[in-house]
């Protein structure tokens, strides 16, 4: 069993090779929540979903990539990282969303493969979301060596299995693709919100990104990270889609959710196409509620890793119950609320790491840091014209959205416009090892 937390990891406990990202971040993504964006995309040409799918997940699984290669120069967690570029307390508020999230993410697969298991073998759903929450408990509880290991089984596992539910699935659409075709038409806006939310999908794993690469050792090359990050994540994810969609297409029926959908297309391989994506939940959560405690530890170190666990577990199955009653407005309003906090921070850790080579301390830092801070507030403020809340019932459509017919790219403008406000606002300040302030 893992003894760290948040602690550094010293350079005799660096073990590990760059592959080992690849196989984590397939195994993460070739998964349920994935497989659930079908229902979302279905309601667009076949050209405009590839675009969508390709481009949004290989810029989101760029972010991920760019993040989890400062895991091995610092040897600590994402959200402790953060601390050397934003500041001890200046943190604080991104800790806290990244535990949100991870509770959130961790109650979306458990609903999903709670749903299938109850579909597979006719449990309550209240039993078969048990079963998954103890799994995902004692895989979190193990730690890092043991989620590596998981992940790269489950790539394995997984991808033979996706390959089936995917041959299967396409050998039965039949008549269905055609009548697709012939009667979806293009609309930018609805584009636009699929785009987002596959970008959303992938995009939210940045913060946990150092969480898996903080053990490899310091001589790690950067870049052979990002590249197997990247590919990893968005192979997997932009397949799960696929396979999500061409159910949707088979069952052609609205009225189904993603899941009630593949029951219906598989027909007596059913029961092998939900285990599918209930190992998908498993393999995902694991990874969610690992880096909950992570992030909660951040908050409180202690608080002790294990019981930051066993609370998340309880209240993602608590979550859980109530969410399933309602699971897809739920699922599309929480990944697009994602992006609204996550890629102006992404802007600010990239151009403080990768351009200033902010190296500084995590454990000592200074309580506020008003260079990343500030950054952060440019990025976010910049983008609210581009913003468009609608729907979430807000009624707010900014200015720019508004002109571009209702798209909101609110999240690429918040971390374009954090980056460069970070540059701007430490060019005076030297570059290296120490934070800037």
């Amino acid at each position: 069993m893992e003894r760290l937390g948040v602690e550094h990891v010293d350079q005799e406990k660096r073990h590990g090779r760059p592959f080992n990202t690849f196989t984590l971040w397939f195994g993460a993504n070739l998964t349920i929540a994935d497989f659930a964006l079908g229902s979302i995309i279905f309601g667009l040409p076949l050209p405009s979903i590839a675009l969508a799918i390709v481009l949004g997940n290989v810029l989101g699984g760029l972010l991920v990539g760019l993040l989890a290669a400062m895991g091995p120069t610092f040897g600590y967690p994402q959200m402790m990282i953060s601390r050397a570029i934003l500041g001890r307390y200046g943190n604080m508020p991104f800790a806290l969303a990244n535990w949100v999230s991870t509770v959130g993410w961790f109650t979306v697969n458990i609903v999903l493969g709670g749903i299938a298991l109850q579909l597979a073998f006719g449990l309550p759903f209240a039993a078969a979301a048990a079963v998954l929450v103890l799994v995902d408990v004692v895989i979190a509880l193990w730690g890092h060596d043991l989620i590596h290991s998981f992940e790269r089984l489950m790539s394995v596992v997984l991808a033979v299995m996706f390959a089936a539910v995917t041959i299967l699935t396409f050998d039965r659409i039949g008549a269905n693709l055609a009548r697709y075709q012939a009667t979806m038409t293009f609309n930018a806006y609805y584009w636009a919100l699929v785009f987002a939310v596959v970008f959303s999908y992938l995009m939210s794993w940045a913060p946990y990104a150092s969480d898996y690469s903080r053990y490899l050792p310091e001589t790690t090359s950067k870049w052979k990270i990002v590249a197997y990050t990247t590919a990893g994540g968005a192979i997997a994810s932009a397949w799960a889609e696929v396979a999500g969609f061409l159910v949707f297409v088979g069952a052609y029926d609205p009225s189904l959710n993603a899941i009630a959908a593949l029951a219906a297309v598989s027909g007596g391989y059913s029961v092998l196409a939900l285990l599918t994506v209930v190992l998908g939940a498993v393999a995902a959560d694991a990874l969610n509620l690992y880096t909950n405690s992570l992030s909660a530890l951040v908050l409180f170190r202690r608080a002790g890793r294990i019981p930051t666990i066993l609370l998340a577990g309880v209240l993602g199955f608590l979550f859980a119950l109530v969410a399933s009653n309602n699971f897809g407005t739920f699922y599309q309003d929480f990944l697009l609320t994602l992006d609204y906090w996550i890629t102006p921070w992404i802007g600010v850790m990239v151009a403080a790491f990768f351009v200033r080579r902010v190296r500084g301390d995590v454990e000592g830092v200074a309580g506020f840091l008003k260079t990343g801070l500030g950054a952060y507030l440019i990025g976010l403020l910049v983008s609210v014209p581009f913003m468009n809340l609608s729907a979430y019932g807000l009624g707010y459509v900014g200015p720019v959205a508004n002109l571009i017919g209702g798209a909101d790219v609110s999240y690429f403008v918040a971390f374009a416009a954090a980056l460069v406000a970070y540059l701007g606002l430490s060019a005076s300040r030297p570059s290296g090892a120490g934070a800037i302030s």
